[in-house]
């Protein structure tokens, strides 16, 4: 019998946490130029808008960067648009990851092209979640 292994193998949802740069509520207010007293209220609010992702690590809500544009301190317009597009089976864990693995259509991960390659984007993503029709 092999013997145990000393070391919990990762999940494959932390390495993928560990692979996307994730800022809190404060942070993601303060990019956003939000002056709030409660910003996890804040950003809840926006979550349940359908304007931002957010994720979950440790219990806690925390959102990815990349769909934050940093110069205009706001949330990336196609966010929303894709969000508006996922279907109620894919996670946003799942929507990250495709977000954030190259895409033959650009090169690059899509979320590296937000801001300049919106409307493919948004046309690469619905391709990617409809449904597969035969006959």
């Amino acid at each position: 019998m092999p013997p145990e292994k000393s070391r919990a193998k990762t999940s494959v949802e932390d390495r993928l946490l560990g692979s996307i740069d994730l800022i809190d509520a404060a942070q993601a207010c303060a990019l956003l130029r939000i002056d709030a007293d409660d910003p996890d209220a804040t950003m809840q609010s926006m979550v349940r808008d359908g304007a931002i992702i957010t994720l979950a690590q440790n219990g806690k809500a925390v959102f990815p960067r990349f769909q934050i544009d940093m110069a205009n301190g706001r949330i990336f317009h196609v966010v929303g648009a894709i969000l508006k597009l996922r279907p109620a089976c894919l996670s946003n864990l799942m929507l990250c990851y495709w977000l954030t693995r190259a895409h033959v259509d650009f090169g690059c991960a899509p979320a590296q092209r937000f801001g300049h390659d919106d409307a493919a984007i948004v046309a690469a993503f619905r391709r990617y979640v409809e449904r597969v029709r035969h006959g």
